[in-house]
């Protein structure tokens, strides 16, 4: 290969992929069950004005693909992003299949008052803080 073959940004961007995909596969155990493969996607953790607010990037998954849980301690987000296109591929980036997501969220929040909004690829969920630990179990649809 001559030096001007060499492609570093496409280099740098299947190194990050394989890095990606070693990372999730630790936290999630490898494969899906389809076998595709698993992936995390990127998110933003704010505190505002008495509460938490998670911003989770999902773009092209569906809302119905989506499941949000929050306990006493923790928010899961998990859910399926398809693959984009039949055929086959030239250059794949975008990451597809089942991914999954937990925090820990260190304080008490209201479960009650938790609301969770998916527009524009982007799921905004935001947690009030609450005055006291609850242990409440909560399934939250995501509007």
């Amino acid at each position: 290969m001559s030096r001007g073959d060499w492609d570093i940004f496409g280099d740098l961007a299947r190194l990050r992929r394989n890095l990606d995909r070693f990372s999730s596969g630790a936290r999630a155990g490898g494969r899906s069950d389809e076998g595709d493969e698993s992936w995390a996607p990127a998110v933003d953790i704010y505190e505002q004005e008495g509460a938490l607010v998670l911003l989770v990037d999902l773009p092209g998954v569906k809302r119905e693909d989506i499941q949000l849980n929050i306990d006493h301690d923790s928010v899961t987000v998990e859910g399926q992003r398809p693959c984009s296109e039949a055929g086959t591929g030239i250059r794949l980036e975008r990451p597809a299949g089942q991914f999954r997501r937990a925090f820990k969220i260190g304080v008490p929040v209201d479960p009650n008052g938790v609301q969770a909004v998916y527009r524009e690829g982007v799921l905004r969920i935001t947690m009030p803080r609450a005055g006291r630990p609850e242990s409440v179990r909560l399934r939250v649809d995501v509007e």
